[in-house]
């Protein structure tokens, strides 16, 4: 047995890649690091058998994956963590809409549009407010309340015109999705120009301006929390996070609540069928609740933190509780080597949900 594993372009996924590093050497498995840049890269994928990938939010690895990861999952038939049914939509909101809209799962109502007429003719007829968000982020990040059709004409004509930059995108926004953290908001606002000027890399090339398309997503009041489902093969796990005070969105909060007795199991079930119907290795969702209270998926992503999720155990595909001590790359692992005697090392979590308010 032989693993590869993507070099990424930028240290984002690293401390990811170094606990598939600690759980192969602790098992004794061969495993070689895959450069993009070395002329010998398709040679050395076709020597291995099982190919792993960390793949960031930043264009530069979204546009490797895509490159990528059909050539080696669905033409040399090579198994892929993540596989290609799981990863082609990452971090792209528009994308998942289209995909889970087709199977009538229970979403959110959301609304795409790639012309700016007929944008602006739609926005004028709608209640507000309503969410508009960027295809790519997380962490509450690139999302914004939007209380007026004027304001969604700005966007509108914005994003159809020079398009809209997201490091700049709704400074305020993102500062409280930092949860008014000086030192996060000064790493965020500074490291472009460190980048530039002592690097000697452009600071904003991580990311494009986003155009020529708007989303927009139904806005459902009430919401004190969202609910975070994770997949993993046959396993869930699930939280609560709530909301910041004067706001309403979750992610990212640091204030969660994962007592089991908290978890809506009709989410959990709704998650499972979504990932066994789509052929997902792994997938988390976000849920919120309509006004009648039903849980619907708000967006979906393929790698989360390495903590809260299955830090307790995990449920079943028949909801029975397993309780253990896991981390997500383990059972990865487990899953994409079919190797179920894998033993899981000592590893200690390098995250920021580390420090995260918890109930559990």
């Amino acid at each position: 047995m032989k693993v590869g594993i993507l070099k990424p372009f930028r240290g984002t996924t690293r401390p990811m890649l170094d606990v598939y590093r600690q759980i192969l050497d602790y098992n004794n498995i061969e495993h070689i690091e895959l450069d993009i840049n070395d002329l010998q890269f398709w040679d050395k994928v076709k020597s291995i058998d099982l190919f792993l990938a960390k793949i960031s939010q930043i264009d530069d690895d979204l546009k490797l994956a895509a490159q990528i990861i059909p050539i080696i999952n669905n033409t040399l038939k090579i198994p892929c963590f993540p596989n290609y049914p799981t990863v082609w939509h990452y971090d792209d909101k528009v994308k998942q809409y289209y995909l889970l809209s087709q199977f009538g799962f229970p979403i959110v109502e959301s609304y795409v549009f790639w012309d700016r007429i007929s944008a602006v003719e739609w926005a004028k007829k709608m209640e507000y407010p309503l969410v508009f968000k960027l295809k790519g982020g997380s962490g509450s990040a690139n999302v914004t309340l939007v209380r007026s059709f004027s304001k969604a004409k700005k966007l509108i004509n914005k994003s159809f015109g020079k398009g809209i930059h997201p490091h700049f995108y709704d400074l305020p926004g993102k500062f409280k999705a930092y949860n008014y953290n000086y030192k996060k908001i000064a790493k965020f606002l500074f490291k472009p120009y460190y980048n530039k000027y002592f690097r000697k890399v452009n600071g904003y090339s991580n990311y494009t301006r986003h155009k020529n398309y708007v989303y927009f997503q139904k806005f459902i009041p009430n919401n004190d929390h969202d609910l975070r489902v994770a997949i993993l093969g046959n396993r869930a796990w699930a939280f609560k996070r709530f909301v910041r005070p004067n706001d309403f969105r979750a992610s990212g909060s640091n204030n969660y609540d994962a007592r089991r007795d908290q978890i809506d199991m009709r989410a959990v079930k709704i998650a499972f069928e979504i990932s066994k119907k789509l052929n997902f290795q792994s997938m988390a969702y976000d849920f919120v609740y309509d006004e009648k209270n039903n849980p619907l998926v708000v967006e979906i992503s393929y790698t989360y933190g390495d903590y809260p999720e299955f830090s307790n155990g995990y449920w079943d595909e028949n909801l029975n509780w397993v309780d253990g001590c896991f981390v997500p790359e383990y059972l990865e692992l487990v899953d994409a080597l079919d190797f179920p005697e894998l033993k899981q090392p000592e590893i200690k979590l390098d995250s920021p949900y580390t420090n995260a308010k918890m109930l559990i």
